[in-house]
């Protein structure tokens, strides 16, 4: 392994890593590339999260994040379906829309309306009468309804079918954390690993909230931080809701398929802590039954923590290194990085391949020196 010198490196195997590595072997067949990380940290990453695809329930402003949101939740459809013709796997997947009650969705109702029509993003505003018609199991509190067409993703299965298209199209997956990295002042040669070292002609730090530990390593600072967000899931029948829900301080996801509705989420500035409290999914639960009453008696499946990559601006980090020649960086996603997916693939796909027309600065690692 150690003889062997890949063309480009993705440290990271969650979706982010995968879906980059992915579109870049699509791109050119002809490329020799490993995707590098421990598959436990996609537990608390990619496959914690519920797959909303939702880039207008919490936007309010059309700057240039809510584009690139926009414009990923529109490569969804042909993602997906190119990923399962090479995987062979199916990933649930539907367009049905988002629901956003107004007697649960806190101030700015009117705004959002306004917001909504000002930027020609499909929605409907649906009575009382048309609530109880079209999703009459939501709480008759819940009053007036946004439905807006949104998305959603089973997002463990698009994980898993990422992981399998590896195999497919033969791009190495070495399921061991990077511990450290032969360098000089100028680039990387290698990424050291349990199992040995990775050469590499061009590397990427996809490690979500990992980052920032390899970052030291590497004598750059990103200022990056992981969000703790604690969970759960309950047993639903799967026709009792067809969308998902945008609630105040919470959310629901339907998972189809038998497989029940995800309830989320806190938003925790508590580091790496995996700790998942009782109390607390408790409230997740009460909140969401308070608009979908069902949830109430539900039996609880599950309930883990997720740690979102925060960076100090909230923007992701795509781009080149301005410190290493050959480095590049696709991480920082948030409390979006399954909807953005898709785009970021392209993106940075795109800048390592120099085949992209134009960056954005607001994603630039060059915003903070890195």
């Amino acid at each position: 392994m150690e003889n062997d010198e890949f063309d480009i490196v993705v440290i990271g195997a969650g979706v982010i890593g995968l879906s980059l590595a992915f579109r870049l072997k699509r791109v050119r067949q002809d490329l020799k590339i490993a995707v590098l990380g421990d598959p436990m940290n996609s537990l608390m990453a990619s496959r914690a999260a519920a797959g909303m695809l939702a880039p207008f329930g919490e936007c309010d402003r059309a700057d240039r994040f809510f584009g690139f949101c926009r414009e990923s939740l529109e490569k969804y459809p042909g993602f997906i379906a190119e990923l399962a013709g090479v995987s062979d796997v199916p990933v649930f997947f539907s367009m049905q829309g988002s629901l956003m009650p107004s007697a649960f969705y806190g101030d700015g109702w009117e705004d959002q309306k306004l917001f909504f029509g000002q930027e020609k993003i499909p929605h409907e505003v649906w009575t009382p009468a048309k609530v109880k018609e079209k999703a009459p199991y939501l709480s008759q509190d819940c009053g007036e309804v946004l439905w807006v067409g949104e998305g959603q993703v089973n997002n463990r299965q698009l994980h898993d079918s990422l992981s399998l298209a590896m195999r497919a199209l033969g791009v190495t997956v070495f399921e061991k954390n990077v511990t450290g990295f032969i360098r000089d002042e100028s680039g990387l040669e290698s990424a050291v690993t349990d199992s040995g070292d990775i050469k590499g002609k061009k590397f990427v730090l996809a490690s979500g909230s990992w980052s920032g530990q390899l970052g030291e390593i590497l004598g750059v600072s990103l200022p990056m931080k992981p969000i703790k967000g604690q969970m759960c899931r309950v047993q639903v029948v799967d026709d009792l809701l067809e969308y998902t829900v945008h609630g105040q301080l919470t959310y629901i996801a339907p998972w189809r398929g038998g497989h029940g509705f995800v309830i989320g989420s806190t938003m925790e500035d508590r580091g790496f802590d995996p700790s998942v409290e009782e109390t607390v999914i408790q409230s997740l639960i009460d909140r969401a039954a308070a608009i979908l009453p069902c949830l109430k008696e539900a039996p609880l499946i599950e309930s883990w923590t997720g740690l979102r990559p925060a960076a100090e601006d909230l923007m992701p980090i795509m781009g080149k290194s301005v410190r290493y020649r050959n480095l590049y960086y696709s991480t920082g996603h948030y409390r979006n990085g399954i909807l953005q997916t898709p785009n970021q693939a392209d993106y940075v796909t795109g800048i390592i391949l120099e085949t992209l027309k134009e960056e954005v600065a607001e994603f630039s690692p060059s915003r903070y020196q890195l």
